[in-house]
């Protein structure tokens, strides 16, 4: 008996090259960098809003103590009691110079 093997020829594998197994590699590596360089960049910007913010309500809040002190100086109550303090009276009756 006779055992004859009929050898087929083999097709060549698709193999990957290492130029681009180390060009993905570094690539990935580099967008690694990139996201957390991004995502550091995002939570400063953040904390520098929130700060903005804070600092935009306590001058709100300034502002409006201001104004509350300007109104009541110029209220007419007292602008009078201040004029009466001053020596000011009101006029009953006005006199005219010719």
């Amino acid at each position: 008996m006779t055992i004859i093997k009929k050898f087929e020829p083999e097709l060549p594998q698709k193999r990957i090259s290492k130029k681009l197994v180390v060009s993905i590699l570094a690539c990935l590596f580099v967008l690694t960098l990139v996201q957390i360089w991004v995502s550091n960049t995002l939570v400063s910007y953040g904390e520098k809003f929130e700060r903005l913010s804070s600092l935009e309500q306590t001058l709100k809040t300034a502002n409006q103590i201001l104004e509350n002190e300007i109104a009541k100086k110029a209220s007419l109550t007292n602008l009078a009691t201040e004029s009466a303090e001053l020596g000011f009276y009101k006029q009953e009756s006005i006199q005219y110079i010719r």
